[in-house]
């Protein structure tokens, strides 16, 4: 007769409706998940079964923990996942990865590979980068010479953040006054965080950086394949040892990434029909750009909004809910607008109606800029160039009140000579010498809610003064053209 299963080494509870699970497998926890939808009986019942059929490969005896995944786990995998491509199963199994000594370029790639993961990454705001850490591509071994010029532009580039972070926290601590009750050592500190922020805009993207990630099993699987079908090397290196990693965890569903064949064709037959010659010379813009290039209508958006909150409360059909809504008069669908918002607190998100009111901006921002958009959208979509020199840099203000202006602007126009150098080798890797400062252009469709988020998160004073400056041109536009909605958007005073 076999032993009764402890279910409390897996579960939280055993007599209630809400309980946790753990010890477990990532993938077998989404197994017995998708067992409940072809099965009357319960995670824990189902749990139950597999430990007493000897399923799941565990030790009961040396380990509170279940490490190996099941064959019975791979061949239900095999079947509903990757067979008749249930890929929500996937959703239940997740895995935590680190990631370290990566460019910023390819930590970008990886942000933008699928939005269902989270990332927390290094911030060069808050810490120093070290001398010599920075990505060599491969095919640079092919150009002996090039590559002793990019491995000489590095050094020199963090030869320059050291002068002007020095240069800066001189200037600092003799402008900025010391806050009430402020030690000597939090004072320094403080203008030391503030030259880190700023110098560092002289730093290439080849420079590397540290990620934790996390993510369920598609968004990962679907996050390997953008990765191996991207135009850098690097990053292919990274999807294969991040599938290696992942495999340890969820092996089953990472089967048959591969490539995606679509995106890889696409591209090259965009490159052949887009071949043509670039305008010469540099924007000279020197600061963030942006405006929005489509905004509905006051009256129209305000009519939208107040047509899905009346379908939140009466059952109307789209139909009659929407003459209801166009019979208001101006001051009626401000006030409903203004009901539906005016409880916000700054933690809050707004009412889901506003998911239906469609921006869309465009923006010439820097690539320090960027990598925090990036990091903390939601719901945005985004158009995107490759990094260039073409399109300008922005100068932090505090290095141009420094008299460090000079020294900033010799390190751009070095970097647009070694990128045009390594452009005629071979395009693709000139990116990685593009600076910090060296703006993207990006054009973003959003959402109201999402503005919301971005407003709210990214104009508040402890905002980044160059994504702060970004959205303070955003939503001084909203506030102008859109007031009612825009009056509760920023919320962090």
């Amino acid at each position: 007769m076999k032993p009764a299963i402890d279910l409390t080494r897996y579960v939280s509870n055993l007599d209630k409706n809400v309980y946790a699970i753990f010890n477990l497998p990532e993938e077998v926890i989404a197994v017995i998940f998708a067992y409940v939808s072809r099965s009357p009986a319960s995670f824990r019942e189902n749990l139950a079964k597999l430990l007493a059929d000897s399923e799941l490969a565990t030790n009961l005896h040396s380990s509170n923990s279940a490490t190996a995944y099941s064959k019975k786990a791979a061949r239900f995998h095999e079947k509903w996942v990757v067979g008749y491509g249930h890929s929500s199963v996937a959703e239940h199994a997740v895995a935590h990865i680190g990631i370290e000594k990566i460019s910023r370029l390819a930590s970008a790639e990886l942000e933008l590979a699928n939005t269902f993961n989270s990332f927390t990454e290094y911030s060069q705001r808050y810490q120093r980068p070290k001398r010599g850490d920075f990505y060599i591509p491969q095919e640079l071994e092919q150009a002996p010479e090039l590559k002793k010029a990019y491995i000489q532009f590095n050094e020199k580039a963090y030869d320059i953040y050291e002068d002007i972070m020095a240069g800066l926290t001189r200037y600092l601590l003799q402008t900025i006054p010391k806050e009430e009750n402020e030690s000597d050592q939090r004072f320094q500190l403080r203008v030391e965080k503030i030259a880190f922020e700023d110098a560092r805009y002289v730093l290439p993207l080849a420079t590397l950086t540290n990620l934790g990630m996390t993510g369920n099993g598609r968004a990962l699987r679907d996050t390997l394949v953008r990765l191996l079908s991207s135009a850098y090397t690097e990053c292919h290196h990274l999807a294969h040892e991040l599938e290696q990693e992942i495999s340890k965890v969820i092996p089953t569903l990472l089967k048959y990434v591969k490539p995606n064949e679509y995106l890889i064709e696409t591209r090259k037959k965009l490159q052949q029909q887009f071949q043509q010659v670039l305008p010469t010379g540099t924007a000279n813009t020197t600061g963030p750009q942006a405006r929005f290039i489509h905004m509905p209508d006051y009256r129209t958006v305000l009519t939208q909004l107040a047509t899905y909150l009346l379908l939140t409360e009466h059952p109307y059909s789209l139909e009659e809910a929407e003459v209801i809504a166009q019979q208001y008069s101006m001051e009626e669908l401000e006030q409903i607008a203004t009901h539906s918002l005016s409880a916000l607190r700054f933690f809050d998100n707004p009412v889901d109606e506003l998911g239906h009111l469609t921006y869309r901006f465009e923006c010439k921002i820097s690539e320090a800029n960027w990598h925090q958009l990036l990091r903390h959208n939601r719901k945005t979509h985004f158009t995107y160039t490759k990094p260039t020199t073409r399109l300008g840099y922005t100068i932090p203000p505090h290095i141009r009140e420094a008299g460090l202006t000079s020294v900033f602007v010799a390190l751009m126009e070095e970097a647009e000579q070694i990128v045009h150098q390594i452009e005629s080798f071979e395009p693709t890797i000139a990116a990685y010498a593009v600076t910090n400062a060296h703006h993207r252009q990006v054009v973003a469709t959003v959402s109201l809610w999402e503005l919301y988020h971005l407003i709210n998160l990214r104009t508040s004073p402890e905002a980044q003064w160059d994504i702060r400056h970004t959205f303070n041109q955003i939503y001084q536009v909203l506030k102008d053209q859109h007031p009612v909605l825009a009056q509760f958007a920023k919320r962090r005073q």
